[in-house]
């Protein structure tokens, strides 16, 4: 029997090789990496190889746990189980020997694959992933090489399967999911590999794939518009007022939108309005679907050179605007200018609740304070869950209760909009202060 364990134990030790293997080479830092590059160093040269062509060693580390986890069982189930019933038998365990011992064989390997199979080497792997890389990096780069056949005709047999559901697969696809990734950017940051700063960041950046822009939309009724053919002394005083660096063009209404005009730019015209009019200052509007995805809509403001876009609902009408600033808020956190106020502050009263502008995005609240209030394409802020919830605009004092069981008082509302609100929650979070910004 002990000779049977210590061949259990060597296999889960390979599988753990093994799932360690895929964290490692992925984690190694890039300048690390590219200065053992330039150095010659054949192991980093390996390591390399494999972060290029990830499917030489996805696949491989695949098989290997696949193979391995199998072979544990089986040799578990057949050698082991049968010695330890004899032992049992013995002690007394008559008729029921067989089964207790199986169970008891499933238990321990189980137990072995996830602590030193899992858990303990994925683990190693973070904390030394370079040494780790580096040492694994050739032997699994020859491997990758040998299995290669293997790989052709696993994919193969996948494909033929998943031809009757229009898909296809590769290997590539065994890549660590999102939920994996959040995992090993909260353990870096426990660690200490990552500041905690940036394991923030990069948790935020890991979401924004599942951002729509609806969410993050300033609405409607917090836009500030100029109407095409303005005065010079009026669009003056509307800079002036509001502060903003743009501000988008209409032609009669909000829905008629034309374009937008830069503050600079209009410092042009204001300078010299004889040799320049309105509309050489006037920039195309960019126009996106509110169901549009907040990064593909980042990526086309880059691409454009532009910072601001209109967003537009299922008939065409403005539902409000959204800013690259609002954009990078949801990965970074808030961004505030120098002339900025602090409207969006969060104040704590002694009884445990928290008082904040209706306008206030739902998802910044949410990420402040550790809720879960829904958010939908009218519950976009705060004032607009508490419309969704009254069915129309609730009376001042009127208490209603989110899906998350969050508590909501409406403080300030006039017949048009819900100005003030107070949140409900068991207890302020540990060490927060008397004024603390969201985001």
């Amino acid at each position: 029997m002990p000779f049977e364990i210590l061949v259990i134990v060597a296999l889960v030790l390979a599988n753990g090789l093994f799932a360690g293997a895929e964290i490692a080479i992925l984690s190694v830092r890039a300048p690390q990496l590219a200065s053992g590059v330039r150095a010659g160093d054949r192991s980093a040269i390996a390591v390399q190889t494999l972060r290029d062509r990830p499917e030489r060693f996805l696949a491989t580390v695949q098989i290997g746990i696949t193979v391995i986890g199998a072979a544990a069982a089986a040799f578990g189930g057949a050698t082991l189980a049968a010695d330890l019933a004899l032992v049992l038998a013995d002690a007394g365990a008559g008729a029921y020997a067989d089964d207790v011992a199986f169970a008891l064989v499933i238990a321990l390997i189980s137990w072995l694959s996830l602590v030193f199979g899992e858990l303990v080497p994925k683990s190693l792997a973070l904390r030394y992933s370079r040494a780790y890389a580096y040492t694994i990096s050739r032997p699994l780069l020859g491997l990758s090489s040998l299995v290669r056949p293997l790989v052709w005709f696993l994919t193969a047999c996948s494909n033929v399967v998943l031809r009757a559901f229009g898909d296809r697969t590769t290997f590539t696809e065994s890549r660590l999911s999102r939920d994996e990734l959040r995992q090993l950017v909260e353990d870096a940051a426990k660690v200490g590999s990552v500041t905690p700063h940036t394991g923030d960041i990069a948790m935020r950046a890991l979401g924004f794939d599942d951002v729509r822009v609806a969410e993050l939309v300033v609405p409607r009724d917090r836009v500030v518009a100029v109407r095409r053919g303005a005065p010079v002394e009026e669009i003056r005083r509307l800079l002036l007022e509001e502060g903003h660096n743009r501000m988008p063009v209409h032609d009669g209404d909000l829905d008629h939108v034309v374009g937008y005009i830069v503050a600079r730019d209009f410092l042009s015209l204001a300078w010299d309005s004889e040799l320049i009019v309105f509309d050489d200052i006037l920039r195309p509007a960019y126009f996106v679907d509110a169901d549009a995805r907040a990064v593909d809509v980042l990526r086309e403001l880059q691409r454009r050179r532009i910072q601001m876009a209109i967003v537009t609902g299922e008939r065409r009408e403005l539902l409000g605007l959204v800013t690259i600033e609002d954009l990078l808020e949801e990965i970074v956190g808030d961004i505030f200018s120098e002339t900025e106020d602090d409207d969006d502050a969060i104040h704590w009263d002694a009884d445990g609740s928290v008082v904040l502008p209706g306008t206030v995005q739902v998802r910044r609240v949410n990420r402040a304070l550790g809720l879960h209030v829904p958010v939908g394409p009218d519950r976009t802020t705060m004032a607009g869950v508490c419309i969704a919830l009254a069915v129309g605009i609730p009376a001042p004092g009127q208490r209603l209760v989110c899906e998350d069981g969050t508590r909501v008082e409406v403080v300030d509302a006039t017949a048009r909009r819900v100005r003030r609100v107070r949140l409900f929650r068991a207890a302020p979070p540990e060490g927060a202060t008397t004024d603390q910004s969201i985001g």
